[in-house]
């Protein structure tokens, strides 16, 4: 289990990370440290499973579904870059997450000590003056040398230089606080004219913020917005939940399917097929009518070897019976 995980506030507030999102990042942009690299045709990437991220952050979730929906987020957030083997997830950072340790001046935050370095110097100085050993610590020492993930350097400084408003005046700071929880902050900002609800507050803002703008996107022109639309977001809040439903809508918009184009990815579509979307977002699939033909193909092969199988088999216990009447 990992015991202390640094998260850089600044930029989660920055790149609008919740807090479980916020603390996924900061165990993944150390991973690269430690675990495997594995080489693809599109370059190096790192394996990470979704049992790994259950062990080593038992706050975050206990269940692997949750863990990888948190991975497509960052992913979405353009913080990595996710892959798959047959067995394993794979990911690599992004240039846009080499700043979660930096400072203003590119320099790093939290730069890696050479190693053994602290040590020697513990150790010489308990030689030279063995009556100082259990006094107080020096003011900037390190507090606890044996957890080697814990940094005290600069909380104070950090939190009251960088951390600002929404009108640009430094935040002070209160206390230590690890992160801070905006999932309702959009991540980006809502056009002035885009219609419907307002209020971000509202069950139905996040889910429409999210399908209009990718509708606008794909199409040129927003999606209409009515008493009908309403009443079909919230039901779709209500079958797929509040923290995913926004998430399956925006990836609606990608479907190529020739059915869904036709009808300008229609709410009515996504509404009657809601849960089968869901597991398009969560797997990363887009399922058309190529691929479900692909899919019955490859299934109607499958079926018929099994029967062919079966076939020989019977075929062969029946002789085996006839040598023996």
């Amino acid at each position: 289990m990992q015991y202390t995980v640094t998260i850089n506030q600044v930029k989660a507030l920055e790149w609008g990370l919740n807090s479980q999102q916020a603390l996924l990042f900061a165990f993944v942009y150390g991973c690269p440290s430690w675990t495997k690299p594995i080489k693809t045709d599109d370059g190096i990437f790192f394996a990470l499973s979704k049992a790994k991220i259950i062990e080593e952050l038992p706050l975050l979730t206990d269940k692997p579904d949750t863990a990888y929906r948190m991975l497509k987020a960052l992913e979405e957030a353009g913080l990595i870059e996710l892959s798959s083997t047959s067995n394993i997830t794979l990911f690599r950072l992004t240039e846009k997450a080499v700043e979660w340790n930096q400072k203003l001046d590119g320099s790093e935050k939290y730069p890696t000590p050479p190693k053994n370095k602290g040590r020697k110097k513990i150790r010489s100085t308990a030689d030279k003056s063995p009556s100082k050993v259990g006094k107080k610590s020096e003011q900037g020492s390190d507090k606890s040398p044996t957890n080697q993930d814990t940094n005290h350097q600069g909380t104070n400084q950090d939190t009251s230089q960088d951390l600002q408003d929404a009108t640009g005046k430094p935040v002070q700071s209160r206390g230590l606080v690890l992160v801070v929880d905006r999932t309702d902050t959009p991540r980006v900002e809502i056009p002035a004219d885009m219609p419907g609800p307002k209020d971000q507050t509202c069950k139905t803002f996040k889910v429409w913020a999210n399908y209009a703008m990718a509708y606008r996107k794909r199409y040129g022109a927003w999606p209409v917005w009515n008493a009908k639309v309403g009443g079909q977001l919230g039901q779709l809040v209500d079958r797929l939940g509040a923290d995913v439903a926004h998430h399956v809508a925006a990836h609606f918009l990608k479907t190529s399917d020739a059915a869904v184009l036709r009808k300008c990815h229609s709410l009515n579509e996504l509404l009657a097929n809601a849960e089968s979307y869901h597991t398009q977002w969560v797997t990363g699939q887009r399922i058309n009518g190529t691929t479900a033909r692909q899919m019955e193909r490859t299934e109607a092969n499958h079926s018929a070897a099994e029967q062919a199988a079966q076939m020989v088999l019977a075929k062969r216990q029946s002789g085996d019976r006839n040598e023996y009447l």
